[in-house]
C-alpha cells in the first residue's frame, strides 16, 4: 500500500502487497483498513459528539478533521476556520488549517494536500489517518512496562509496539502483526497478561476456531480493559488483513486499565511447565564449599511456591535458599553450598510438586588448589616502566597452593584479549615465568589465575608507555620566542614528552658566534622538562631539541636576543600573563613607571587568534583583556615605543574551560578593597565569597604603585568563603587582582588608595578656651585644634563641667566645631556656669598627649538684680490647662543662664510646654501651661541663684473650658429705648470666673452695660438699653478670653409699621403655569419687623426671595397649576396694605401652535365687516387678544366669538381705508406669522366733504363759550341723513358733548362748548369718511360701543 507516513531514520519501510489483486481498489485489506481507521476516528470523535460515516467523504469539509486533531493533540487549531463551509473554497481553507497544524506539530506528511482530502482521495486519506495513528497512538504516548525509555525513542513505531507485546507476552514467539494473530490465541494471551485471569484458558483454545477465540478475547478487552473493537474479530483473523489495521487495534493495549469488578479466574498451577537451569543443577562442575547456583522459571506454570531441597551422598537433606527475582518470567534464584563430594540429589518443587526433570543429580567434586597462596612478581607486573613492542616478563610462585593450572590473560587498552601473546614457561620448583610483548601503549590488565581462581592482587594494571615518538613532543616558552628575549635575562621554556614514548631529551643552545651556551634541564615529572639558559651577548641564538636522538617538531628554534633593556616606562603583571581559560577573558594590568609613558601596543601569538581590549583607568594604569578560543601556550607581547618591555613576551598557558567552575559568581568585598579608607601599617581586611562558584583555586595578585608585591594572608573559612588580610607599608595606590580558577573575578582588579595614618602626638591645641583662668560663665569663648602635622584622622572634642555647675551631676557642654582649610579646627563653646570644666581632645580615636585641659570659670552674674513679673506669677492665679507667661528682666545682672522650675501640689509634672525665650533686650519670656489645680510654686534662678521673691506662689484654677460658657437669651433684634436682658452661664467652665461684657453702639460709642453677680449655680445677668437705631456690637469675655461667637451682633430697630410696606409687580395679579411670577416688596420706612410671605392656591408654589439691600426684596413664585392664588404678605405679623392679593394663574399654553386664517387677514373694505378664524385647539388654555389698528392710529373694533372647540370667529369693521395691522396674541405672546398687514379699500369717496366754521378755526375758541362749525357733505348726499357724527376731545383727554344738526340738504352744524384751557379741543367729526382738514391730533383709545368711525 502506498502510505503517506514517512519512515523514521533506521525504520524499515512497511511491506507492500505484491500481487495485482492486492493492489486493486477493492482489495479486501483496503476495505478492512478503511473500516478499522473509521472506527478508530469515531472512538476519538465521540467525546465531541461527532461521527464519521464515510471516511472518504466526511473529511472533505475539514470540520471533522479539525475536531479529530484537537481531540488527539489536546490543543486548539490556533487559526480561525469556517464553521459552515458551504463552498469548495471554504472546505479547502478548513483542510489547509488542519494540515498546517500538523506541520506545526512536526508531523511530516508526504504528497497530501487539501485538494486530495476535499476530493475524497481514499488512498491519501488512509495514509493521513495512518500517520495520525502512528504519531498519537504508537510513537508519542508513554507506556508502562516499557523496558528502556531511551531505547524506545530510537525504535520505529512498529518496532516499539512489537517490542512491548513481546515483553508482555513472553509465552508466544510473536514477530509480526498478521500471521501470528490469525488463530486468536495471541489475543487471548495478550488480554490475560494485561489482566491475569481475564482469559486464563487461552492456551487451550482451539486454533481451528479463530473467530470465536478472537471474539472472546476482544470482547473481554472491550468490557474490562477499555479497548474498543476498532477492528472486527472476523477482520483481525482474516488472512488478507494488513498490519496497519492490526497495529491500530493493538496500539490501544499499552494504555489499557483493568476496570473494577472484572471476572478474573484463577489458573491451576502446572508444575510440569516450570523449568530449572544453571550450573547448580549441572551433572558436573560443582565443587565442595563453592556456592552452586541455578534459576527456576515459573511463567508458564501458573502461581505457586518454589521449594528446593538438596540431599548429599550420606542422606543429609538441607533446604536451599530461594530468592524471587520479581521479573517478567517470574524466575527464582536458588543457591546451595555442597559440603562433601559425591552425588547430590536436588529436588525442585512448584506448588508442592516436582517440576520438569526434578530431581536433578549433581556430582560435586573435591576442591582444587588454593589460589590465595599463589604470588606473582617481576617487571612485567610493574605499573610503569614497560614500553610498547618491547618484551617483558614476570614469575608466578605456586609452592604450597596445591594442584591447579596456571593461567594468564592480558587485556589491552581497547579491551581485546588476543593482541598480546603470552608464553608460560615452567622453571621448576613451582615457579612459572610469563613472558609477553605489548604492542599498544596504555593501561593493560594482567589476569593471573590458579585452579580457575584469581591470585591475590590479580588483575594487575600495567601502564605501557609508547615507543619513542619525537613527533609527539612539544616545546613552548619565552626562551623559544623569535623575539623578546634580552641579554642577561633568563630564557626559559618547557619540553612536553608525554605520549612520546621512551627517549632521552637533549637540548643544545648555540650563540651568535657558534659556541654552545650552558643550558639547565630539570625533569618536572609527568613527561615535562623545564629548561632555561641566559644569553650573554645580543644576536641570533639557535636552540636544538632532540628526543631519543631525533629532533622534535620545529627544532631548531631561532631566537633573536636583544640588548639589555634600558629604563622601563611601563610594567605589566597579572594572571593573564601566566595563563587563562578558553572562552573567558585573560586579564592583566599595565602600569606606568614614572611620569613619562610611551606608546603602548599588544599582540597575542598562540593556537588561536585572541581578541584584545584595553581600558585606561585614568591613574597611570590600564586593564588589558584578551579572549583565547583554543587551549595551548600563548605568547603575550607588551610593547612600548615598538619594543617589548622587560620580561615580554609573557608565556601564558591556556587550559580548556572546566565544566564546574564559574568565576563570575565570586564576590569580593570589604574595607581592604575599597578605594579609600585603608591606612599605612594598619591591617586591611576583605572577604571572598566563592559559594556557588564551583571549583577554583583562589589566587590573589597584588602590587603597590611602585611595583612591590603585597603579602596577603588568606584563610579558608571552610564554607566557600575566604578571609584575607594585608598590611600596607606605603601610603600609595595598591592594586589587588582576585582570580578563581585562573580567571579574573567581577570588579577585579581593585585599586586601593592607602592613607598615611594618624599621629595624635603632633596635634596642637591653643586659644583662650583652654586657658586655665580668665573665663567667665555664660560668655562665649573658643580654642584651636591644629592637625596639620598629625596625618589622617578625625578630631573628637568633649567638654564636661563638674557637678554643681549646671546640676548635681557632671554634665556635657554643647559646643560648635568649625573645620578650616589648613587642617585646623576652631571649637566654640559657652560655659553655662561658674566652676571647673574638663576639655578632652582626641585624634583618630586617641587622646592627644596634652589632653585633658582643666579650666576654671568664674561667675559672671548677679541674681539679685533680676526681676520677674507677669500673669504667669500673679497671685490672682492662672487656669489649669491654660497657657500663661511672665517676663524676667536681667538688665544689669550680667550673663548667666536663666532657669525656671515648678513645684506642684501633687505627684507628676506640674506644668507642660515650658519655653524660655530670649528677647535679646535683656528680657526673657517664660511660657508654660499649668496642669494641676491648686497651689503652684514657680522657682526662678539666674546662673543657678534664686532671683528676688522666688519662689513665686501661684494658685492654679480649674482648667478653662470656654466651650462651656454660654450666652443665653440674647436676641439679634432689639427695640430702641427698650431694656434688653440676657445672661452668661459659666457653670463648669473653670478658670477665674470673670465675665465681662462691652457694648458698642452704631456710632462706635460705648453703651452702658450691667453685668450682675451669678447666683450659686446660676448665670450672670446682663442688661443694656440701645439708645438709637442701628447695629450694636457685644464683646463677651471670660477670664479675658472671647467666648465662641463673640462679638455678638444686635440690631436696634424702631417699632414696625406694616402700613408703610408696599408690594407691586405682575405676580400679584397672576401669571402662567410653570412661569415664575415676580413682584417686589418695599419695606423702606416701615421699621424693623419680620416679613412673612405665603402663596395659597390650587397647589404649592415654590417661593424665592432676594434681598436687594435697599429695604426692598424681589420675590417670585412658581405656580404649577392654574387657578386663583392668594398671596399673603405680613410685616411684623400683620398684613400690609392690599394683602392678601388675589392672583389668577392661567394654564400652560403654547402660542406657537396657534393658527389664523380667513379673508379678513387678506383684504378689507372700509365700513364693511371682515372675518377670519383663529385655531387655538392645540395651544392649551390662554387669553386670546386681538388688536387691529391703521397706520393713522385708528383702531377697529374687534368681536371675538368662542366656538367652544378651541377655535374663535373674529369679526371687525375698518372705519376708513388704508393699511391696517392685525396683532394676535395668545396668553400675551404673539402667535406665528403675526402681526398681519391688511389693506382696506375705501367704501365711499369723502374728498368732497368740507368742514369749516369758527369752532374749527386755528385762532381758538373761548372756554365755557359755546361754538359751532359746519360740515358740508353735499358732494355725497343732497338730502342729509344720519351719516355724520362728531367727537370733541379736551386737552386732558376727556370728551366734550358735541351736537350734530342735520339741515336736510347735505350740510350739518356741529355745536359744542369747551370747558378746559389749553390747545384747542380735538374735534372729530364722524362720518363715512374723515374730512381732509381733520385736525392732526387724534384719539388713540378704542371706543367701547357702537360702530367705529375712523376720524
Amino acid at each position: 500500500m502506498n502510505s503517506t507516513y514517512e519512515p523514521q531514520a533506521g525504520e524499515e519501510p512497511e511491506e507492500l502487497p505484491a500481487t495485482e489483486k492486492d493492489l486493486a481498489e477493492d482489495a479486501p485489506w483496503k476495505k478492512i483498513q478503511q473500516n478499522t481507521f473509521t472506527r478508530w476516528c469515531n472512538e476519538h470523535l465521540k467525546c465531541v459528539h461527532k461521527r464519521i460515516g464515510d471516511l472518504q467523504r466526511d473529511l472533505s469539509d475539514g470540520l471533522r478533521l479539525i475536531a479529530l486533531l484537537e481531540v488527539l493533540s489536546q490543543k486548539k487549531m490556533g487559526r480561525k476556520y469556517h464553521p459552515r463551509p458551504n463552498f469548495r473554497q471554504m472546505k479547502l481553507e478548513n483542510v489547509s488549517v488542519a494540515l498546517e497544524f500538523l506541520e506545526r506539530e512536526h508531523i511530516k506528511l508526504v504528497s497530501i494536500d487539501s485538494k486530495a482530502i476535499v476530493d475524497g482521495n481514499l488512498k491519501l486519506i488512509l495514509g493521513l489517518v495512518w500517520t495520525l495513528i502512528l504519531h498519537y497512538s504508537i510513537s508519542m504516548p508513554v507506556w508502562e512496562d516499557e523496558e528502556e525509555e531511551e531505547e524506545g525513542r530510537r525504535l520505529t513505531p512498529k518496532q516499539r509496539l512489537l517490542g512491548w507485546i513481546q515483553h508482555k507476552v513472553p509465552q508466544l514467539p510473536i514477530t509480526n502483526f498478521n500471521r501470528d494473530w490469525q488463530d486468536g490465541k495471541a489475543l487471548g494471551a495478550l488480554v490475560d497478561n494485561c489482566a491475569p485471569g481475564l482469559c486464563p484458558d487461552w492456551e487451550s483454545w482451539d486454533p481451528a476456531q479463530p473467530v470465536q477465540n478472537a471474539r472472546e478475547a476482544m470482547q473481554q478487552a472491550d468490557d474490562w480493559l477499555g479497548v474498543p473493537q476498532v477492528i472486527a474479530p472476523e477482520e483481525i483473523v482474516d488472512p488478507n488483513v494488513d498490519e496497519h489495521s492490526v497495529m491500530t487495534y493493538l496500539s490501544q493495549f499499552p494504555k489499557a486499565k483493568l476496570k473494577p469488578g472484572a471476572p478474573l479466574k484463577g489458573r491451576q498451577p502446572q508444575p510440569a511447565r516450570a523449568r530449572a537451569y544453571g550450573p547448580g543443577i549441572e551433572p558436573q562442575g560443582n565443587v565442595v564449599l563453592k556456592p552452586a547456583q541455578f534459576t527456576v522459571e515459573t511463567l508458564e506454570a501458573g502461581v505457586g511456591e518454589v521449594l528446593v531441597y538438596v540431599e548429599d551422598p550420606e542422606g543429609h537433606t538441607e533446604e536451599a535458599k530461594v530468592v524471587p527475582n520479581n521479573d517478567k518470567k517470574r524466575t527464582y534464584s536458588v543457591t546451595y553450598v555442597p559440603k562433601v563430594g559425591g552425588l547430590h540429589k536436588v529436588t525442585v518443587l512448584f506448588a508442592g510438586q516436582n517440576i520438569d526433570k526434578s530431581p536433578f543429580g549433581v556430582n560435586v567434586g573435591m576442591a582444587l588448589g588454593d589460589a590465595s597462596k599463589v604470588t606473582a612478581r617481576g617487571p612485567g607486573l610493574e605499573p610503569v616502566g614497560n614500553v610498547a613492542n618491547k618484551p617483558t616478563y614476570f614469575d608466578i610462585y605456586t609452592a604450597g597452593a596445591g594442584p591447579g593450572d596456571v593461567g594468564v590473560v592480558i587485556v589491552d587498552p581497547q579491551g581485546r584479549r588476543d593482541t598480546v601473546e603470552v608464553m608460560l614457561e615452567d622453571k621448576g620448583d613451582n615457579i612459572y615465568r610469563c613472558t609477553y610483548r605489548p604492542v599498544l601503549e596504555g593501561p593493560h590488565t594482567v589476569c593471573v589465575t590458579f585452579a580457575g581462581a584469581q591470585i591475590p592482587k590479580s588483575p594487575f594494571t600495567v601502564n605501557v608507555a609508547e615507543a619513542c615518538t619525537p613527533s609527539a613532543c612539544r616545546a613552548t616558552g619565552r626562551g623559544l620566542q623569535p623575539k623578546g628575549v634580552r641579554v642577561q635575562e633568563v630564557a626559559d621554556f618547557r619540553v612536553l614528552t608525554k605520549g612520546a614514548g621512551t627517549g632521552e631529551l637533549r637540548v643544545l643552545v648555540k650563540g651568535p658566534t657558534g659556541t654552545e651556551e650552558p643550558v639547565s634541564v630539570r625533569d618536572a615529572g609527568d613527561g615535562v622538562y623545564e629548561c632555561e639558559y641566559r644569553p650573554g651577548v645580543p644576536g641570533r641564538y639557535q636552540v636544538a631539541i632532540t628526543w631519543g636522538g631525533y629532533a622534535i617538531p620545529r627544532s631548531p628554534f631561532e631566537v633573536q636576543v636583544a640588548p639589555a633593556a634600558g629604563r622601563q616606562k611601563v610594567r605589566a603583571w597579572g594572571p593573564g600573563l601566566e595563563g587563562g581559560t578558553v572562552g573567558r577573558s585573560a586579564d592583566f594590568v599595565v602600569e606606568a613607571v614614572g611620569t613619562e609613558v610611551g606608546t603602548l601596543g599588544f599582540s597575542i601569538e598562540g593556537p588561536s587568534q585572541a581578541r584584545i581590549e584595553c581600558d585606561d583607568r585614568g591613574d597611570g594604569s590600564c586593564d588589558v583583556r584578551y579572549w583565547p578560543t583554543e587551549a595551548g601556550a600563548y605568547a603575550v607581547h607588551v610593547v612600548c615605543d615598538d619594543e617589548d618591555i622587560r620580561d615580554s613576551p609573557f608565556m601564558a598557558r591556556v587550559r580548556p574551560a572546566p565544566p564546574d567552575s564559574w568565576p563570575d559568581k565570586v564576590k569580593a568585598f570589604g574595607p581592604g578593597l575599597e578605594p579609600s579608607g585603608c591606612i599605612v601599617e594598619r591591617p586591611a581586611e576583605f572577604t571572598i565569597d566563592a559559594r556557588g562558584a564551583g571549583k577554583g583555586p583562589l589566587k590573589l595578585y597584588a602590587q603597590d604603585a611602585e611595583g612591590c608585591p603585597i603579602d596577603i594572608k588568606v584563610k579558608d573559612n571552610g564554607d566557600g568563603t575566604y578571609h584575607c588580610v594585608y598590611v600596607p607599608t606605603k601610603a600609595i595606590k595598591h592594586t589587588i587582582i582576585v582570580t578563581w580558577g585562573g580567571v579574573n573575578t567581577p570588579r577585579s582588579p581593585f585599586r586601593v588608595n592607602v592613607g598615611e595614618g594618624s599621629h595624635p602626638g603632633r596635634v596642637k591645641v591653643y586659644g583662650p578656651g583652654v586657658e586655665k583662668t580668665g573665663l567667665k560663665a555664660n560668655e562665649p569663648t573658643y580654642f584651636t585644634v591644629d592637625c596639620s602635622e598629625a596625618g589622617q584622622g578625625d578630631v573628637s572634642i568633649g567638654i564636661k563641667c563638674a557637678p554643681g555647675v549646671v546640676g548635681p551631676l557632671e554634665a556635657d557642654i554643647d559646643f560648635d566645631i568649625i573645620k578650616n582649610d589648613n587642617d585646623t579646627f576652631t571649637v566654640k563653646y559657652t560655659p553655662p556656669g561658674a566652676g571647673l570644666y574638663t576639655i578632652m581632645v582626641l585624634f583618630a580615636n586617641q587622646e592627644i598627649p596634652s589632653s585633658p585641659f582643666r579650666i576654671k570659670v568664674e561667675p559672671s552674674h548677679d541674681a539679685s538684680k533680676v526681676k520677674a513679673e507677669g500673669p504667669g506669677i500673679s497671685r490672682t492665679g492662672v487656669g489649669a490647662g491654660k497657657p500663661t507667661h511672665f517676663t524676667v528682666q536681667t538688665r544689669g545682672a550680667g550673663q548667666a543662664p536663666l532657669a525656671v522650675r515648678f513645684g506642684g501640689a501633687g505627684p507628676g509634672p506640674a506644668v507642660r510646654d515650658l519655653e524660655i525665650i530670649d528677647n535679646h533686650d535683656y528680657t526673657h519670656t517664660v511660657k508654660y501651661c499649668p496642669l494641676l489645680q491648686g497651689p503652684l510654686s514657680v522657682f526662678v534662678t539666674y546662673g543657678g541663684d534664686p532671683i528676688p521673691r522666688s519662689p513665686f506662689p501661684v494658685t492654679v484654677a480649674p482648667p478653662l473650658q470656654l466651650g462651656k460658657v454660654k450666652v443665653q437669651g440674647l436676641n439679634s433684634k432689639a427695640e430702641v429705648g427698650q431694656a434688653q436682658a440676657f445672661s452668661v452661664a459659666a457653670q463648669g467652665a473653670g478658670g477665674q470666673g470673670r465675665v465681662e461684657v462691652r457694648v458698642t453702639g452704631p456710632a462706635r460709642r460705648p453703651v452702658p452695660c450691667a453685668v450682675g453677680t451669678a447666683p450659686p449655680g446660676g448665670p450672670h445677668p446682663v442688661t443694656f438699653t440701645p439708645p438709637e437705631e442701628g447695629p450694636y456690637r457685644l464683646d463677651v469675655t471670660y477670664d479675658g478670653h472671647p467666648l465662641p461667637g463673640s462679638p455678638f451682633a444686635v440690631e436696634a430697630v424702631l417699632p414696625p409699621d406694616p402700613s408703610k410696606v408696599t408690594a407691586f409687580g405682575p405676580g400679584l395679579q397672576g401669571g402662567r403655569v410653570g412661569v415664575p411670577a415676580p413682584f417686589t416688596i418695599d419695606t423702606k420706612g416701615a421699621g424693623t419687623g419680620g416679613l412673612g410671605l405665603t402663596v395659597e392656591g390650587p397647589c404649592e408654589a415654590k417661593i424665592e426671595c432676594q434681598d436687594n439691600g435697599d429695604g426692598s426684596c424681589a420675590v417670585s413664585y412658581l405656580p404649577t397649576a392654574a387657578g386663583d392664588y392668594a398671596i399673603n404678605i405680613l410685616f411684623a405679623e400683620r398684613h400690609i396694605p392690599g394683602s392678601p392679593f388675589k392672583a389668577v394663574v392661567a394654564p400652560v399654553f403654547d402660542p406657537e401652535k396657534v393658527t389664523a386664517s380667513g379673508p379678513g387677514l387678506e383684504r378689507g373694505r372700509a365700513g364693511e365687516v371682515a372675518t377670519f378664524t383663529v385655531d387655538c385647539s392645540q395651544a392649551g388654555e390662554a387669553e386670546l387678544t386681538i388688536e387691529i389698528g391703521s397706520e393713522a392710529g385708528a383702531r377697529a373694533e374687534v368681536v371675538i366669538e368662542n366656538k367652544g372647540d378651541g377655535t374663535y370667529a373674529i369679526t371687525y369693521t375698518p372705519a376708513c381705508p388704508g393699511a391696517y395691522t392685525i396683532t394676535i396674541k395668545y396668553g400675551g405672546r404673539p402667535v406665528p406669522n403675526c402681526p398681519v398687514r391688511v389693506i382696506v379699500d375705501p367704501a365711499v369717496d369723502t374728498s368732497g366733504v368740507k368742514v369749516y366754521g369758527k369752532g374749527v378755526e386755528p385762532r381758538g375758541v373761548l372756554r365755557e363759550v359755546g361754538t359751532d362749525f359746519t360740515v358740508d357733505a353735499r358732494a355725497l348726499t343732497k338730502t342729509g341723513g344720519p351719516h355724520v357724527k362728531a367727537r370733541v376731545v379736551n386737552p386732558s383727554g376727556a370728551h366734550t358733548d358735541a351736537y350734530v344738526t342735520d339741515h336736510g340738504d347735505g350740510t350739518y352744524r356741529v355745536d359744542y362748548t369747551p370747558y378746559e384751557d389749553g390747545e384747542g379741543p380735538r374735534r372729530h367729526p364722524r362720518g363715512p369718511q374723515t374730512p381732509t382738514q381733520t385736525p392732526t391730533t387724534r384719539d388713540h383709545s378704542a371706543p367701547t360701543q357702537g360702530p367705529l368711525k375712523i376720524p
